[in-house]
């Protein structure tokens, strides 16, 4: 028995031994990581630089701070703050033991309920300094070890008075003021040697809880706290009680003589990114830089060196082109001044580096870090994302700028009443090549992309990769194509996805802080942006080239002229209703992307992408870039091809000579024939009679022998799906293609007969050449709202004058196949 208690002692022992000794090693690694008295923490302002190392702003964090010499400061100040926060102050070394073993006891109590109880702080005076001066906020035990081991430094190096007097210039008292001279001057328009007994406790009261006891805030609450002062300091003896009662029947009368110490700057969006950024303002927000402060909240005092990716140049030319093409834009248009007014958002990118350049987040600013429309709000981005959910997908599964899509109709809407997607001008052009669907921005060509390469989910798959990651599971459906989206898109992260096309598919994050540097001159941070092929580079060649001629004579033709013929491509965008514009237009080097539109989505523009979006574009980027920059190179990978414009294939007999044309493809992909588009026939129009006899409408059928009139041999198209007619109205021209009168006819001429149908034929085309009188406006057009589609109605998109050397350059097939 003796020997099992024997051993159970040595346990005990052998614990209580290891224990020590693991606090003692915890305490040492804590010690020495503390920072040196020399690395006083005191504010100094972070400043924030520009590309070129300018400075273009300054942190102050509000600090107006007046420092004072100890003898400046009269007893009764130092007193009051002796007696209520360090009672012991003059006969400790740094820590009072005592001190926290009284507010263990005390706090105990007042837990407890029980009398005499009330919430103390162990901390001395010196403690406090080294925690405010050395150290953050933090609340940890690593942080409480070094705040004690600095504060028996302080003791032995400098005397009580030097101590309290970097005490009193450093503390916070509330409303910017740091510092008892700075406090005097706030709150009662005094200076430090002018205060009273009472004015001097409210003061050393207001240490404990700056935005508790604020007496601008609750003068009720501040004079209580004084008196818990004025007791302190009667219990410790350093005023009698004639002072004390005095004291408490004084009411003082605040008077603000200094607002603030920080100068007025003039900001910018661009400036307002950096600050979230680097006070993690936002949930994740820090982290997508790869930035990570141990202390964002103090970030404004800890005299920081940040450089970033701003070019003043650039950014002063965008704030000016927003300022006077938006006010030219309310004149132009009748904005009234004194109501809701179009707002705009502008981000200029280095399209190789991912560098941001310049960022317009409004056009009007009121002060410092306000909603910031470039990188905070979620839009709508209309047809401006059909490149990157539709295109590119087609592309990279072998689709070429030639391939002939269909500007017709894809289905039904949902409910069944009306055909869906629909164009801005309610016209469908037919059969037309995949570019022309870019250039004019065709909504059916534009989902019949989508479907080629691989339908929703790959094309979100990519706008994801791409670094729009807002787009969610649930808008995995067609209508994604015409920028139907759940949540939106920021204008900074189309950007970067229009930026990774530009830079032949290689996306880069984009980068805002280059480097951060502390007092010391050791670097924080510096950026190294992920860099990813993302797409291949031949199937980027090719978008680009297809949005090049959106420049060239497309939808932003109007108002760039075409860029003065250098190498520039894009894609505006217009949502429904135009709540949203965009244009977001790039060169080999730049990507600057336009978004406009009310705060309120309710409030519809009076314009589309292609007009004030592409007007502040082609302001910002002609002055910007002043010399013609280097084309795209073009990549090995891809292929000029001789083809035949109605069909995208090898042309044949069928095709007109002046539809033969040269365009690009990826390497094996090319056309191996002239297929079967286009198709050669004898045919005889025929006048279709009504019930009554009487003729109703002209069409060509098949022609046999014996059959009345002149057969004439001609090419027809074979459409490559069956039409989709209108439900109720399948002859109304709004409903049809353009090139249906040049369909293969599926009805034969019967001798002898006006009119017959081949045996098991379907019932012939409407021709053009006497189209019905015009019926009724039908109602708006449904959009889709299956479980897989999310409802979106036709795009209000761009429609622009093109130059009048490209009018109908792709005519109907009827004037090509005559």
């Amino acid at each position: 028995m003796r020997r099992g208690w024997r051993y159970f002692l040595i346990a005990v022992l052998l614990l209580f031994l290891g224990a020590g000794a693991g606090l003692g090693a915890f305490v040492a690694r804590a010690v020495a990581s503390a920072p040196k008295l020399d690395e006083i923490n005191w504010a100094t302002n972070t400043v924030i630089y520009d590309r070129e190392g300018n400075e273009i702003y300054e942190l102050h964090a509000g600090e107006n701070r007046t420092p004072v010499k100890i003898s400046q400061v009269p007893p009764i100040v130092r007193d009051a703050f002796i007696a209520v926060e360090d009672p012991r102050f003059r006969r400790h070394h740094g820590i009072d033991l005592r001190g926290l073993a009284r507010a263990a006891w005390r706090t105990g109590l007042h837990l407890l309920r029980l009398p005499g109880g009330r919430v103390e702080g162990g901390s001395t005076i010196t403690q406090q300094l080294a925690r405010s001066g050395w150290l953050t906020q933090e609340v940890t035990l690593t942080r409480k070890i070094q705040e004690a081991w600095i504060a028996i430094q302080l003791e032995r190096r400098y005397s009580k008075d030097q101590i309290l007097e970097m005490y009193l210039n450093q503390i916070y008292f509330g409303q910017g003021a740091y510092g008892i001279q700075a406090a005097a001057e706030t709150f009662f328009g005094k200076d430090v040697g002018e205060l009273n007994l009472a004015e001097a406790a409210q003061l050393a009261g207001m240490v404990n809880g700056p935005s508790l006891y604020d007496p601008y805030v609750d003068m009720e609450a501040s004079l209580r706290r004084r008196n818990v002062v004025l007791a302190a300091m009667l219990r410790e003896g350093v005023i009698d009680q004639a002072q004390y009662e005095e004291a408490l029947a004084f009411r003082p009368t605040l008077r603000r003589t200094v607002h603030s110490a920080e100068p007025q700057q003039k900001g910018n969006a661009f400036i307002d990114y950096v600050i979230n950024i680097l006070t993690a303002s936002q949930p994740g927000l820090a982290e997508r830089y790869g930035l990570k402060l141990k202390d964002p909240e103090s970030v404004a005092r800890a005299g920081l060196k940040v450089y970033t990716t701003l070019d003043s140049r650039i950014q002063a030319i965008a704030e000016q082109a927003v300022a006077e093409q938006m006010d030219a834009a309310d004149v132009a248009y009748g904005i009234p001044a004194d109501g809701p007014r179009p707002e705009v958002a502008v981000v200029v990118m280095n399209v190789r580096t991912g560098e941001v350049l310049a960022m317009v987040g409004g056009r009007q600013r009121q002060g410092m870090l306000e909603f910031n429309r470039a990188t905070d709000a979620l839009r709508q981005p209309g047809s401006a994302i059909k490149p990157i959910v539709a295109y590119l997908p087609a592309l990279e599964a072998g689709m070429s700028p030639a391939t002939i899509l269909d500007d017709a109709p894809v289905r039904l809407s949902n409910d069944g009443t009306t055909v869906w997607p629909q164009n801005y001008d309610y016209r469908y052009r037919g059969l037309k090549p995949a570019r022309y669907g870019v250039e004019q921005s065709l909504n059916p060509m534009a989902v019949r992309a989508m479907q080629y390469g691989g339908g929703p989910w790959v094309g979100a798959d990519l706008a994801r990769r791409l670094g729009l990651t807002t787009i969610l599971q649930e808008d995995e459906n067609l209508a994604l194509a015409l920028g139907g989206i759940s949540k939106g898109v920021t204008l900074l992260d189309m950007t970067t996805a229009f930026g990774a096309v530009a830079n032949m598919g290689v996306k880069v994050d984009p980068v805002v802080i280059t480097r951060v540097v502390d007092r010391t001159g050791e670097v924080l941070f510096e950026a190294r942006p992920r860099q990813e092929q993302v797409v291949s580079r031949g199937a980027a060649y090719l978008m680009i080239d297809m949005m090049k001629d959106v420049v060239r004579r497309g939808t932003a033709y109007a108002f760039t002229g075409g860029f003065r013929g250098w190498p520039a491509a894009g894609k505006t965008g217009t949502t429904e209703e135009n709540r949203d514009a965009w244009f977001i237009g790039f060169t080999p080097d730049l990507v600057t992307a336009v978004w406009n539109g009310y705060d309120d989505p309710n409030n519809h523009l009076p314009w589309t992408g292609a007009y004030v979006p592409v007007q502040i574009w082609n302001r910002i980027m002609t002055q910007v870039v002043t010399e013609p920059p280097e084309d795209w190179p073009q990549p090995p990978e891809v292929v000029w091809v001789t083809v035949c414009r109605l069909t995208g294939m090898l042309p044949d007999a069928n095709c007109p000579q002046d539809q033969v044309v040269r365009d690009l493809f990826l390497q094996g992909s090319e056309p191996k024939s002239a297929g079967d588009l286009l198709v050669r026939a004898k045919a005889v129009q025929v006048t279709v009679p009504g019930p009554d006899g009487r003729p109703v409408y002209k069409e060509w059928q098949l022609w046999r022998p014996g059959c009345a009139g002149t057969p004439v041999e001609r090419v027809f198209i074979r459409r490559p799906e069956p039409l989709v007619r209108h439900p109720t109205e399948p002859w109304n021209p709004r409903y049809l293609p353009a090139d249906i009168a040049d369909q293969l006819p599926t009805a034969a001429c019967q001798p002898g007969s006006p009119w017959d149908w081949l045996p098991g034929a379907d019932e012939p085309d409407l021709p053009e050449e006497e189209e019905p009188e015009e019926p009724e406006e039908p109602a708006e057009p449904e959009e889709p709202a299956e479980e897989e589609e999310a409802p979106q109605t036709p795009e209000a998109e761009d429609e622009v004058p093109r130059p009048a050397q490209e009018q109908d350059e792709l005519a109907p097939l009827q004037e090509g196949l005559g």
